[in-house]
This record gives structure tokens, sequence and C-alpha cells, in this order.
């Protein structure tokens, strides 16, 4: 089997305007867009294949009626793939865990993974809080001290954070990402900045729902990440992580590389350009790698990889 190529879908956002556009070449995306959908098998907004026997047909049609593709039979796809171009400070959020989705009819909390393609010097992102507990939290959000609530984390091109469910956490401008997480498709507003829509409305919030699910451990608060890096030749294979949610892997590709894993790979290229299996691929393009499938790789380019 050979690769499959996806059309990303654009996903507006208050925080958007034309940077994903322009840094991935999505020209016919709309203005506004704060990030693409590389690959989703949600119902209603499942990623189109473009390439043939399955041209047309969405993620979400491949997963239920040609696992030949994946190997992983009787399962939800685990996760959406997004590239991400905030031209504003996104909202302080957080995303249930296990327990508080299983409330709400959903199989697994929300896990999710960021890699920073670009990061302006000096950036940093909103990475848990300082409460020892929901006491303290609350009295520091009826004073509105935020400055003495949130917890940051400096980042830098190439770095990769993970961001467990329960996390307080928030992107901000100056960076873009590629981001992993898994398929439960919550997220709780916490606080917004006071920021308006064009009606001149604040956004919802979501404070109960997220102090329900908020964790106070100091554990989860530290980005600890032990990358396995792999040499070979042309290539060097990164393995940021892999646990019970997903399996995350950057390629760095120098020249000619054949490629082999057991496993399917959902793989993005986020810099550069180059051939795979002969066909022309370059930044923004987003390909399914199925399971027990060869490749062919060569160019100088970094692709970005999950699976299960």
């Amino acid at each position: 089997m050979s690769v499959l190529f996806f059309k990303p879908i654009p996903r507006p956002a208050i925080w958007g305007h034309t940077l994903v556009k322009e840094y991935f070449g999505y020209d016919d995306f709309p203005l506004g867009i704060g990030q693409s959908w590389s690959f989703s098998a949600q119902e209603g907004a499942s990623t189109v294949c473009l390439s043939d026997p399955y041209q047309g047909l969405t993620l979400l049609d491949l997963w239920k009626n040609h696992q030949e593709l994946f190997g992983h039979p009787h399962e939800d796809f685990p996760v959406i793939i997004s590239l991400v171009g905030p031209e504003d400070d996104l909202s302080i959020q957080v995303h249930p865990n296990a327990d508080h989705a299983k409330k709400l009819g959903f199989p697994t909390g929300k896990n999710e993974g960021w890699y920073f393609i670009e990061a302006e010097s000096g950036a940093n992102i909103v990475y848990g809080h300082h409460a020892a507990n929901e006491t303290e939290l609350r009295q520091c959000i009826q004073e509105n001290r935020w400055d003495d609530l949130i917890q940051h984390l400096d980042v830098h091109s190439g770095d990769f954070v993970y961001l467990p469910a329960g996390l307080l956490h928030a992107l901000r401008k100056g960076s873009i990402v590629y981001e992993i997480q898994q398929a439960t498709d919550i997220t709780y507003r916490f606080y917004d900045y006071h920021r308006k829509d064009e009606y001149g409305h604040e956004r919802e919030l979501h404070m109960e729902e997220a102090i329900d699910c908020l964790s106070y451990n100091p554990e989860d608060m530290k980005n600890q990440i032990h990358p396995v890096e792999t040499y070979y030749q042309n290539c060097i294979q990164t393995v940021f992580i892999a646990n019970d949610s997903f399996t995350v892997t950057k390629l760095e590709v120098t020249g000619e590389v054949e490629y082999i894993h057991t496993n399917y790979q959902l793989a993005t290229v986020v810099k550069g350009q180059g051939k795979v299996n002969n066909q022309d691929i370059k930044v923004g393009d987003n390909f399914l790698i199925p399971t027990h499938t060869h490749i062919q790789l060569n160019g100088q380019m970094t692709i970005m990889m999950t699976t299960k």
C-alpha cells in the first residue's frame, strides 16, 4: 500500500488571522483561521482523503470500513492532529480527565501535546497554576489575582510539551505548533482576558466545569519529556512520547531514507520539502502511512508523525 493524502479542515478562531494560511501554504483558506485539522475522524468534521482508491472518503469512513489500513479494529479513532498559528493569546483552559469525560459519555479524557515548529525569542505558555487546593484557587479568582495564580513555561523552536488532562494551560501568540490531542473534543475555558467577540460579547467561560477536573498535582505541572533519538543514514528519528494516549515521532530527513514501521502513522510535513514514494511533498502536506507499509523519503524536511 502507498501513502494516502488528506485535505486539512480550516478552523476559525478569534485569535487567528492569516498565519496558518500563509505559513503552511493553504491558499484556499479564508481569513480568520487559527488552526487547521490535519487529521480528524470527528462526526461531521472528518478530513477527506485525496488519494485513489479512497478519494472522497473521510478518515472516519476509512477507520470504520478499511481497518486493513490501520490494524486497530474495535477501537475509536484516537486523536485529532492540528496545525496552530495563534496571532493572539488563547484562552486559559483545561481539558477533562478520564473520570470527568466518562460522566459525559466519552471513553477517554483529553491529553494533549505540542511540538513547537517555531517559537519567537522569549516565548512562553501558560502551564499549570500555583494554587495548592480549590480553596486557594477560588480565593485567587475572587480577588482577581490572575498573575499570582498562573504558572508559565518558556518554550523554544523544537520543543515538545506534554499537557495531561486536568492541566491549566494556554498557548500564546508568537509560536507555530503541531498539536496532538485525544479525540474527546472538549475544552473548558477558564479565563479569556475579558475579550469580546464581533458582537461585543465576552466569550462564555466554563469555570465550574474547569474547576471540577483541574489537577493540583505539582508533578502534572512539570514537562517531564525524555526524547529518544535514533540516528540513521540521512535521518534522525526522535520519539518524544509513547503512552496509552499516543506516540509522537519527529523525522528529520536530509537525503534518501527508507522508512519502515509496523503501525500506521499520521504524517505532516512541518518544514522543508521533498518526496515520499516519488510524490512531491511540502510544508502543510498530510498523509497516512498505512500499517506495515515501507516508504521511501527523499529531501530536506521535518515530518511529524502520530500513532496510537
